[in-house]
């Protein structure tokens, strides 16, 4: 089984690990820690790749301006 903390999770998604975190805690549904070590929560990447599957992909930021 494979393994991911806050770092990886935020490469996968194209976001910030301070973005990762919010998702994280803010996501009711987003998969369990599988551990706590002492540099962070790890998760199993194969379930988290199933959670990103079930959530579709938002644009975020300010559209860009037209001159």
């Amino acid at each position: 089984m494979e393994y991911v903390g806050l770092k990886e999770i935020a490469k996968i998604l194209g976001v910030t690990t301070a973005r990762t975190f919010q998702i994280v805690s803010d996501y009711k549904d987003f998969p369990k820690p599988k551990a706590k070590l002492a540099m962070g929560r790890v998760w199993s990447l194969k379930e988290v790749n199933a959670w990103i599957g079930k959530h579709p992909v938002r644009k975020v930021g300010r559209p860009k301006k037209t001159v």
